[in-house]
């Protein structure tokens, strides 16, 4: 009877840590601040800062266009990244917006095509230098 309780607890703890990494920094998508973005640009802003429509913490961002690969988005903002791309690595009707913290992406946001293509305006995106460029 004890064995059965000791190999029980073991499976919860290791199907629990299983999980855990699976979930654990896993980037999430944020679909208000993609539409912020978007009611900005379709007004004809064409550069947004990123500081005043984020509520979270970040230290660096980068905007990624059609085709790119998640090798691509680690090795540029060095980190691991986990979550989804949104199949940007073979469509051409969206950008990405990734942001990071630590060695963690830990916000995505899916921007659409049809009101311009996106930039940074100085290179990486930081709370300091946050601006996000939209060209029509």
């Amino acid at each position: 009877m004890l064995r059965k309780w000791i190999l029980l607890i073991g499976g919860a703890a290791l199907t629990s840590l299983i999980l855990s990494l699976f979930f654990v920094n896993r980037a999430s998508e944020d679909p208000m601040l993609a539409r912020k973005i978007l009611e900005q640009a379709e007004s004809g802003t064409t550069e947004i800062s990123l500081s005043t429509l984020t509520d979270f913490d970040w230290e660096k961002a980068s905007v990624y266009g059609p085709y790119t690969t998640v090798d691509v988005i680690e090795e540029s903002l060095n980190v691991e990244f986990k979550g989804s791309i949104n199949g940007i690595d073979f469509r051409e009707d969206i950008f990405l917006l990734v942001f990071a913290k630590g060695n963690h992406a830990i916000k995505t946001v899916v921007l659409s095509r049809k009101v311009g293509n996106y930039y940074e305006k100085n290179g990486m995106l930081t709370p300091k230098n946050d601006l996000l460029i939209i060209k029509k």
